[in-house]
């Protein structure tokens, strides 16, 4: 059973802070960046029915895991995992050591060049107010010379890091649920003002046409593996933000409804922003297909020819980095959870000492693509897809089933054939697509 230690730790004080704070964290540079090209790399809207298929079998499932193993446990990564899986035995400690280890891990390695990734959008709306001057030479020249200097790198890094460290150091309520607050509102009007012009001044319905018309021709096992990996990393699983969220929580009672709205948020918001995108891209005969340079490269440039492009640009930017600020402030936490919970550290002095950790390893990545593109394999080839298959192993084997069903008994009729089909799924179909992400992630495949 749930260990009821939330005394001193803090938490959300309302239902609809978690939800935002918990969409915050599932929704970052993923959506805004990666969901488009990759919708546009594979086919559009057969690539899309497939993503949808996935959160619901992996996705989903997992994600109300994470939720209940940290509402349950009620502590950080590590100790809540250890509480809900001591009757397990040695299974139960190995299981907890290494989703511990890779849940830390990953939130420490991934915001370390996460943050980079995000300086740049901060760079870009430098730009587009102002503040800083694009290359004359054009987008791909802009980009460029961002990406190949170092100290202009780490710089936006630096800025970057110092607005998710201020917000995790001032706590739960005051600092992570307050910010979220704000940020997935703001995000989300962004978003809708966006739709708003792209619907005025053409390409909405070629966009729409390209995200929701299946055209199954376009569909190969590839895409539909690159699929499955997004579903999984879509909602920031497998890095211990959801779990330690979730111990933020007070009740089991709204944990399924909630994971319910994390994910529909989640998936509205990737799929308004790819609208917007495609928007832009059909309505200047761009290619849809261009890649990761899509935001970066291909958006700059064609901002500059649409009409009142440079409030767009404005607006687009400030939306990539509100995304990912939510994302980066439940990275740090992950972290910070630990520190406070199992060393006895002070809030502030942990997300600052942590932050400075992270800042530091973040420099090779603002220096060196390659050392990038290196943490970014890591983390997201090997270690989020093994600690995803853990905490569903341990889920559906290793919890006691009052544990594991708790986020259920508040349904109708006790949510019992809704818990049936949870276990069945978690126990043996997202084991097995969270371990073909994983083999995909090494090139088994």
């Amino acid at each position: 059973m749930s260990k009821e230690i939330r005394s001193g730790r803090g938490g959300f004080g309302t239902d609809m802070g978690f939800v935002l704070a918990a969409a915050g964290s599932a929704v970052g540079l993923g959506n805004i960046w990666k969901f488009p090209y990759i919708t546009g790399e594979y086919g559009g809207g057969a690539f899309v029915l497939v993503y949808l298929g996935c959160i619901a079998l992996v996705g989903m499932p997992l994600l109300y895991a994470e939720m209940i193993i940290g509402r349950r446990g009620g502590k950080d990564v590590f100790d809540s995992m250890s509480t809900l899986t001591a009757q397990a035995g040695l299974p139960g400690r190995l299981a907890t050591w290494g989703v511990g280890l890779l849940s830390v891990g990953s939130g420490f390695f991934i915001l370390s060049f996460y943050s980079v990734v995000a300086g740049w959008a901060v760079h870009f709306v430098s730009i587009a107010v102002g503040v800083s001057r694009a290359s004359p030479a054009g987008s791909q020249a802009t980009f460029t010379a961002l990406a190949g200097n170092g100290l202009l790198s780490a710089w936006w890094h630096t800025v970057f890091m110092a607005l998710v460290v201020g917000v995790v150091a001032a706590g739960i309520h005051s600092g992570i649920e307050r910010a979220c607050k704000i940020l997935m509102p703001a995000l989300m009007a962004i978003l809708l003002l966006l739709l708003l012009y792209v619907g005025a001044t053409g390409g909405l319905g070629s966009a729409a046409t390209f995200l929701f018309r299946p055209d199954f021709s376009k569909l190969s096992a590839g895409a539909v593996l690159e699929a499955l990996g997004h579903a999984f990393f879509t909602l920031s699983l497998g890095m211990g933000a959801m779990m330690t969220y979730g111990s933020y929580l007070q009740s089991d009672r709204h944990v399924v409804r909630d994971q319910l709205a994390v994910a529909i948020l989640d998936t509205v918001i990737a799929l308004a922003a790819g609208l917007v995108i495609f928007a832009v891209v059909f309505s200047m005969n761009a290619e849809p297909g261009a890649g990761p340079g899509l935001v970066f490269i291909t958006l700059p440039g064609l901002f500059a020819r649409i009409p009142g492009g440079g409030l767009v640009s404005i607006a687009f930017f400030v939306l990539l980095v509100v995304a990912a600020w939510s994302s980066g402030i439940s990275l740090l936490e992950v972290v910070v959870a630990l520190g406070v919970d199992r060393f006895g550290w002070r809030r502030r002095d942990a997300a600052i000492v942590l932050g400075i950790l992270i800042w530091a390893l973040g420099l090779p990545s603002a220096y060196s693509s390659g050392f990038l593109d290196f943490m970014d394999d890591l983390t997201t080839r090997y270690m989020l897809p093994t600690g995803g298959l853990l905490i569903a192993l341990s889920a559906g084997w290793l919890l006691e089933r009052a544990d594991r069903e708790a986020g259920f008994r508040a349904l109708p009729g006790g949510g019992a054939m809704l818990a049936a089909g949870w276990t069945f799924t978690i126990r043996f179909l997202t084991p097995i697509l969270v371990l073909l992400v994983l083999l995909n992630g090494i090139g088994a495949f």
